[in-house]
């Protein structure tokens, strides 16, 4: 497993150095079109990553197995949270709205912490427990 994670960021990697290329060739000239290149590789590479994910999908389903559905339900909306904020705010970076992308890191930051207050909540019961 471990030499195909290499093979597949090595392939992540080539996709982005490609985007890289053809992004600054087309920035010079064609500006509009240097972000849309931008933005579609950003696309491609996130759904390439999106693909790795089944074996996350998969543990959290089986914890989902043991009567931690709830638990496993809010990581995934924490960790899809984190993701889309994530590339959300690089877009903004990337078309030069700094503020913009700070507003969505920050407020991706606040919907993750409120979907894993609930968890937090559940792990703070559980030591409480556990200390008595």
């Amino acid at each position: 497993a471990d030499g195909w994670t290499v093979m597949l960021i090595l392939k992540a990697a080539a996709l982005a150095l490609v985007l890289c290329v053809l992004t600054l060739a087309l920035k010079k000239d064609q500006p509009s079109f240097a972000f849309l290149a931008s933005a579609c590789g950003a696309v491609l590479l996130l759904t390439f990553a999106a693909e790795q994910l089944l074996p996350l999908v998969q543990w959290l389903n089986a914890l989902a197995g043991y009567g931690l559905a709830a638990h496993a339900a809010a990581l995934l909306r924490v960790l899809g949270i984190a993701l889309v904020a994530q590339f959300a705010a690089d877009l903004c970076r990337e078309a030069g709205l700094g503020a913009a992308a700070s507003a969505v890191d920050l407020c991706g930051r606040l919907l993750a912490l409120a979907q894993a207050a609930p968890l937090l909540q559940t792990l703070l019961d559980a030591f409480s427990g556990f200390l008595q």
